[in-house]
C-alpha cells in the first residue's frame, strides 16, 4: 500500500513539474521603457540637437555619467522579470544604434545575446525607438518602420513606429513599438497629431490581423496621452485592446499626479485572459517626492540640473502566452 502511494505521488510531483516546464516555456514578456534622453556623450556634427548632450554642452552630459546610466538601464532589464530578461525590449527616446550596442554589450546582459533592431529617424531632437530582442529565443523575420505625416501628406520630424515579426516557437507575433508626439507647446495644439499617429497605426495593424490568420499583436510604449484621450480611444477603434496594469500602477508622475502616458495593447490571437501587465516597481527606480509627497521615478535630470537617476518613466511589461487557448 505505501509503495502504490509513493508511486502515485513520484508520479503526481512529476507531472506537476513537466505541467510547470510546459507553462513556463510558453511564456513570452516584452518590456516598454522610456530611457529619458539617453543620448551618447559623442558630438554628432550632424546634429545640433545634440550639442546639449555633450561633455561641452549645458547639461555636461559626460562618459562618466553616461556609463553609470547604461549600467542601470542594464540594471532594470535584468531585474525586471525577477532575473530573467524579457524576451523583447522596446527602447524608446535614445540617440542612436551606439547606445543600443552599449546596453547588449554591457557585462550585464552580454550573455543573453540581444540583437538589435534600429534606424535612425527623423526627429528634430534626434532622438529614435529601438527593439532587442534574445536571438536563441525568437527568430526575426521581418520589419517595418511607420512615416507619419501630417494632413498634407508632409513627413513629421519625429519618431517613426518600428513594428517587427517575429517566430516564437509556432507562433507569429507582431510587436511595435511607439513613441509618439509629446505635449510640448500644448495638447490642443499636438493632440490631432497623435490623433494621426493612432490611425497610422491602427489601419496598419487591422490590415496585417485581417492578412495573417492567427497572428498575435502587441503595441506597446510612450503615448503622450492616458487612456481616456482621443488619440487613444482612436488606437481602440481598431481591433486593438488595452492591458491595465495590476493594481491600478501608473508610469509618470507629473506635477504631484501619478498617470499612465506609457501603454500595452493587444490584438489579433492573444486574448486578455492570457495576458497581464505590470509596472516595474523595483526600489531603485523610485525616489521619495520631497516637493508633492509619495515616491515618484528616480529621473536623470531634474530641468538641467543632474540628478544622477535612471528615467523619469517607469518601465512597463506584458508577459503573455501566444498560442494558448483563450481563458474566460
Amino acid at each position: 500500500m505505501k509503495l502504490k502511494k509513493l508511486i502515485f505521488l513520484s508520479y503526481f510531483i512529476l507531472s506537476s513539474l513537466l505541467s510547470y516546464c510546459q507553462h513556463q516555456k510558453g511564456e513570452l514578456t516584452c518590456l516598454f521603457y522610456n530611457l529619458e534622453n539617453l543620448f551618447h556623450p559623442s558630438d554628432d556634427e550632424n546634429m545640433l540637437s545634440d550639442d546639449e548632450f555633450t561633455p561641452q554642452g549645458v547639461r555636461y552630459w559626460n562618459f562618466y555619467r553616461y556609463n553609470k546610466k547604461i549600467t542601470q538601464v542594464c540594471k532594470v532589464i535584468l531585474a525586471s522579470n525577477e532575473w530573467k530578461p524579457p524576451e523583447i525590449i522596446c527602447l524608446c527616446e535614445l540617440e542612436n544604434i551606439e547606445v543600443l550596442q552599449d546596453i547588449v554589450r554591457h557585462p550585464l546582459l552580454m550573455k543573453f545575446d540581444y540583437r538589435i533592431i534600429h534606424r535612425d529617424s527623423p526627429d528634430h531632437r534626434g532622438i529614435d525607438v529601438g527593439m532587442l530582442y534574445q536571438k536563441d529565443k525568437l527568430n526575426c523575420i521581418d520589419t517595418t518602420w511607420l512615416i507619419c505625416k501630417d494632413d498634407n501628406n508632409n513627413v513629421m520630424n519625429t519618431r517613426e513606429i518600428l513594428c517587427a515579426w517575429y517566430r516564437y516557437d509556432k507562433d507569429t507575433i507582431l510587436v511595435s513599438t511607439n513613441h509618439w508626439i509629446s505635449k510640448y507647446g500644448g495638447n490642443y495644439e499636438t493632440e490631432e497629431k497623435r490623433i494621426l499617429q493612432a490611425r497610422l497605426v491602427g489601419i496598419f495593424l487591422d490590415s496585417c490581423i485581417s492578412a495573417q490568420a492567427g497572428l498575435s499583436v502587441i503595441v506597446g510604449g510612450d503615448f503622450n496621452d492616458n487612456s481616456a484621450s482621443q488619440s487613444i480611444q482612436t488606437l481602440q477603434d481598431h481591433s486593438l485592446h488595452e492591458l491595465v496594469p495590476d493594481r491600478g500602477d501608473f508610469t509618470y508622475k507629473y506635477q504631484g499626479k501619478w498617470e499612465s502616458i506609457d501603454h500595452i495593447f493587444i490584438g489579433g490571437n492573444l486574448h486578455p485572459g492570457n495576458c497581464s501587465a505590470t509596472v516595474v516597481k523595483n526600489e531603485f527606480l523610485l525616489e521619495a517626492d520631497e516637493k508633492y509627497t509619495g515616491i515618484k521615478p528616480f529621473r536623470t535630470y531634474i530641468g538641467y540640473t543632474y540628478h544622477g537617476g535612471i528615467s523619469d518613466h517607469l518601465p512597463l511589461m506584458i508577459q503573455c502566452y501566444p498560442g494558448k487557448p483563450p481563458v474566460n
